[in-house]
């Protein structure tokens, strides 16, 4: 039998959800949607945070495969370590250098 889990799916509901039986966690979620909107549920619950959290593991895994070659926790640790190195250098070569313009000296 599994352990009971106090976990909240965040999972933003379609276009033309409707509500489910009364007490349903989707209810809360789509009362708040379209009290509030969606931008303001996705801040309320942390979903960006989630969404560039999955974001960040696609491109590891695109950029270096989905499987570590070491065989030891170890081993595996330092490579995951030196991948993130590795992706972090290459976000931060890609970032612009933004200069201000058009600002009035008053």
């Amino acid at each position: 039998m599994a352990d009971k889990k106090e976990a909240n799916l965040l999972v933003p509901p379609r276009d033309n959800a409707a509500f489910w039986e009364m007490g349903h966690p989707r209810n809360t979620a789509l009362f708040l949607i379209l009290m509030m909107g969606l931008a303001w549920w996705k801040i309320a619950t942390g979903y960006h945070k989630r969404s560039i959290a999955e974001n960040a593991m696609y491109r590891l895994k695109q950029l270096f495969g989905a499987s570590l070659a070491s065989r030891k926790l170890a081993t595996q640790t330092s490579e995951v370590h030196a991948r993130l190195a590795a992706m972090n250098t290459m976000t931060y070569l890609g970032m612009p250098i933004s200069v201000r313009v058009g600002v009035n000296p008053s």
